[in-house]
């Protein structure tokens, strides 16, 4: 069979470099030492992971990844994350395949920061796909607050359930709409975040990139999408609340231009604000660019250099919306649907697993066909536009009985005291990879006889196995074909 050639067998690093340089040539002014910028695009960016905060924290998850990664260092303006070594693969540690953290960009960290949502208020991410912005704003609002995760493409978001999934985001939605035209209904919200679709020249000038998104015409496109996102933002906003505008391009038309023209058109409706976070030292925005000068406020922007701050290249601003501003009607919320008793409903889970009470406080259960779905009490997502998914599952009707999900596991496994089984890390990277797993009867003092059990490592939990008492005895795997280890 012919192998395809892809765009980086084409294209010879030379030519790639040759070509960046073309493209980029115009930020000369902005940049201090050219030649380290250019070699700094050729650098992987650093990775971080950022902890899944309802489960773990920073210092908890170092000591659990200390055999797969010694290296692990908190950034020092989002201390919460860790950065991994370079050419490192967090994304097949044991410890993300169990949902404890994320994996991000380093620069990527920077809205949200700025953004500093709140526990218990109401956010939108009105470019949310992949889901990586939208899930460190839905961790940080807690299960009192609500997120909402936008995007315009329907078919990105699969990306966006897969973490709501992993993470267990229970106070997260996902909606499909322009989010230049979103609705106004669904609004006011306390935050807004625009981490717009951009040019992505700060991330993809590596060999193999392609240039074709930094061609003249399409910038010129691309920021009038960007102006029409943050215009919408302003109008979506409460009195008092905070917008962010962020792209990963270096171009002052992505940037500067985009919040210069809203600006001037929303004359004092938005007040740009100094919101770098501590420990960072970001480069100052372009005051302006060719003949154009930029409305003062934009000032209060910030960017990252790939050559000074070894990240990817990024701009973000914070724009606050004075508090005396008029204040948009409130919008009607989603009906979900009939909650279902959380008792007897759960009682299967309960009975079987030994879980305490209270293991489910604070959460609604709703029915959706075979299965049952879990969200947060106070999560409220307007009815328009129509919600895509909300919540996660939790068990589900199989031939063997009634299946937790492993989403199910990640969030009560931590609790359950029967039908549970701690594996070493032999058998936690067999059950990953969805193979058999032999354990010693002693693993088995909990478990009462055939049927699924929670499987733990370190006392974190995995997923769901079926056990098979035997003998020999031997747990077949559950855990997701989409997520396996190898």
């Amino acid at each position: 069979m012919t192998r395809r050639t892809s765009h980086s067998d084409r294209v010879r690093p030379e030519e790639v470099r040759a070509r960046a340089g073309q493209l980029l040539a115009r930020y000369r002014p902005l940049v201090d030492d050219w030649a380290a910028f250019l070699a700094a695009l050729e650098r992987p960016r650093p990775t971080c992971i950022v902890p899944n905060a309802a489960r773990t924290d920073a210092a908890e998850l170092a000591d659990l990844l200390a055999d797969a990664c010694a290296e692990l260092t908190p950034v020092a303006w989002a201390p919460q994350a860790l950065r991994v070594p370079a050419g490192a693969r967090p994304g097949v540690w044991w410890a993300f395949l169990a949902g404890l953290y994320q994996v991000q960009e380093e620069a990527s960290l920077l809205p949200v920061a700025m953004l500093d949502p709140q526990p218990g208020e109401y956010v939108l991410d009105l470019c949310a796909a992949p889901g990586g912005k939208a899930a460190q704003i839905a961790m940080a609002l807690g299960r009192d607050g609500t997120a909402i995760a936008n995007d315009k493409e329907g078919k990105r978001l699969p990306a966006v359930r897969d973490k709501m999934k992993r993470l267990g985001l229970l106070n997260l939605t996902t909606t499909v709409h322009d989010g230049g035209d979103y609705p106004l209904a669904a609004g006011p919200f306390d935050r807004v975040l625009v981490d717009a679709p951009c040019t992505s020249e700060g991330t993809k000038f590596r060999t193999g990139a392609s240039y074709q998104a930094s061609e003249p015409r399409f910038q010129t496109w691309i920021a009038g999408q960007q102006t029409a996102l943050l215009r919408r933002a302003a109008q979506l906003v409460k009195p008092g609340g905070r917008v962010v505008y962020s792209t990963c391009s270096f171009a002052p038309e992505e940037n500067e231009a985009v919040v210069d023209q809203v600006l001037r058109e929303l004359d004092g409706a938005l007040v740009p604000v100094a919101a770098a976070p501590a420990g960072l030292a970001p480069a100052p925005a372009v005051r302006g660019w060719g003949e154009r000068s930029f409305d003062p406020g934009v000032a209060a922007g910030v960017r990252l250099w790939p050559h000074t701050h070894g990240t990817g290249g990024f701009f973000a601003i914070a724009l606050d919306k004075p508090a005396d501003a008029p204040a948009p009607p409130a919008g009607v919320p989603a009906d979900l649907g009939t909650p279902v008793p959380l008792r007897p409903t759960m009682d299967t889970l309960f009975r079987s697993y030994d879980l305490p009470e209270g293991t489910f406080d604070g959460l609604q259960v709703y029915r959706r066909g075979d299965h049952l779905q879990v969200v947060a009490a106070a999560h409220r997502p307007p009815a328009r536009p129509r919600p895509v998914s909300t919540g996660v599952p939790v068990r589900r009707r199989a031939a063997n009985g009634e299946k937790p999900s492993t989403a199910a596991a990640f969030l009560f496994g931590a609790r359950a005291r029967r039908n549970v089984v701690e594996l070493d890390a032999a058998q936690r990277d067999a059950y990953l990879a969805r193979r058999p797993v032999r354990p010693d009867p002693a693993q088995l003092a909990a478990c009462e006889a055939r049927g699924y059990v929670i499987v733990r490592h370190r006392g974190v939990p995995l997923g769901c196995g079926f056990l098979h008492p035997g003998p020999p005895p031997e747990i077949d795997s559950q855990y997701p074909r989409a997520w396996r280890l190898g």
